[in-house]
């Protein structure tokens, strides 16, 4: 199962926040109203001296900021949060977001487990919320913080990986428990051949342009699309063409320590000649 998306063509909808927030076009990108299990992607747009009300959830999270600067007031502190940094949250702990700069701020929050179970895990409030012993980290990603590309960025990946560069943001050593963040980039002629998984992935491109084969269908998905792969969903990538292309990358549950990928064409040729 897969699902892709351009997020121009997402209608927004502000969910829980609707009426407490100011100034906010909250966009799902992939969620359990659209078959996930495990996590979901949501896009936020905050205009200039908008506000979302204080607030906590019954799931970890991740904020990634794409463009422009927001402030995030949690467990006493105030994290002002420009392009390419990103914070992860605790379970539980209370938070307030707000743009005061004169520009509008993009982000993009990742969200495990999946929000919206029978359970009331969203929830605007002024109580204390959880005060664990780390109740936040954050981080800031760079370009050139990324590896020159290779063959080998995944253990046992042999020759089904090409021209590609990994940087781990939000995992475990930044304190997360149910999910990854990622940010990759392919060259051009960088590739993964098809494969699946036990865990949920999505994808959004920020630069660039992709060939993505997902569950035996093609497609060509540049900066601002999207796609959800579930769980043993197919799936492979190409760059064919002249130019890198990046993006973030969300695994939710996080990997197991092995077998994390399967290879159709590494499986096939163990089993040999039917």
């Amino acid at each position: 199962m897969h699902v892709v998306g351009t997020l121009a063509e997402t209608q927004p909808d502000d969910g829980d926040f609707a009426g407490r927030t100011e100034g906010l076009t909250r966009r799902a990108l992939f969620d359990r109203a659209r078959g996930t299990v495990h996590h979901e992607v949501v896009h936020f747009e905050l205009a200039p001296d908008g506000r979302i009300d204080r607030h906590l959830h019954a799931f970890e999270q991740g904020i990634y900021v794409l463009s422009g600067s927001l402030a995030v007031d949690l467990a006493g502190a105030r994290e002002e949060l420009a392009a390419d940094d990103y914070l992860w949250l605790e379970f539980g702990v209370a938070h307030a977001i707000s743009n005061a700069s004169g520009t509008p701020v993009a982000w993009l929050e990742v969200s495990a487990p999946n929000p919206g179970a029978d359970l009331e895990d969203t929830v605007v409030t002024e109580g204390a919320g959880a005060a664990p012993e780390v109740p936040y980290r954050r981080g800031h990603f760079d370009v050139g913080d990324l590896p020159e590309p290779s063959d080998a960025i995944l253990a046992g990946a042999g020759a089904n990986v090409g021209g590609a560069s990994v940087k781990l943001l939000v995992n475990p050593d930044l304190g997360a428990s149910q999910f990854v963040l990622m940010a990759l980039r392919y060259v051009p002629g960088g590739s993964i051949k098809e494969h699946d998984h036990a865990f949920e992935e999505g994808f959004f491109f920020v630069e660039g342009e992709i060939e993505a084969v997902l569950d035996g269908a093609t497609y060509t998905l540049g900066a601002g699309d999207y796609f959800w792969s579930g769980v043993e969903g197919m799936h492979a990538l190409t760059n064919r063409s002249g130019a890198p292309v990046r993006w973030l990358e969300t695994q939710a549950p996080q990997p197991p320590s092995r077998h994390q990928f399967r290879y159709r064409g590494d499986w096939e040729r163990l089993v040999g000649p039917g």
